[in-house]
C-alpha cells in the first residue's frame, strides 16, 4: 500500500471570524487512515510563526501518545471543517516549523 494512500493531508481555518489571543488561524494535519490517527499537525498563527507537532515528539521522553487527538478520528472529522491538501504543501509548512509538544510536560 503506498503512502499516498495510507496517509491524508487536511487544513483547516480557525472556526470563528476572530481568532483569540494565542490560537492559530490555520491547524493542518497528518492522518494515518489506516491506523485512524493524526501523525503530525503543523499550527500557523496570525503572527506567522508555526508551530509544529508529532506523535514522535510527544513520545521521544517515554510517554504513550498513539495520535495527537483524544478522541475517534470519526469524531474528529465530524467536528472539524477541514479540507484535504496536498503533501508536499503540508510538508514544507513542517520544514518551516518549530517543534512544539502540547503533552509532554517538561
Amino acid at each position: 500500500m503506498s503512502d499516498t494512500f495510507v496517509h491524508g493531508y487536511y487544513r483547516g481555518r480557525w472556526p470563528e471570524e476572530q481568532v483569540p489571543d494565542g490560537e492559530p488561524l490555520w491547524l493542518f494535519y497528518e492522518v494515518d487512515r489506516v491506523a485512524r490517527v493524526v501523525l503530525r499537525t503543523v499550527e500557523v498563527f496570525p503572527d506567522g510563526s508555526i508551530a509544529r507537532n508529532s506523535v514522535e515528539l510527544e513520545q521521544q521522553h517515554g510517554g504513550e501518545c498513539p495520535s495527537l487527538i483524544d478522541c475517534s478520528l470519526e469524531d474528529f472529522f465530524a467536528d472539524a471543517d477541514l479540507d484535504e491538501m496536498p503533501r508536499e504543501q503540508f510538508e514544507d509548512l513542517w520544514t518551516k516549523g518549530v517543534d512544539t509538544p502540547v503533552w509532554f510536560v517538561r
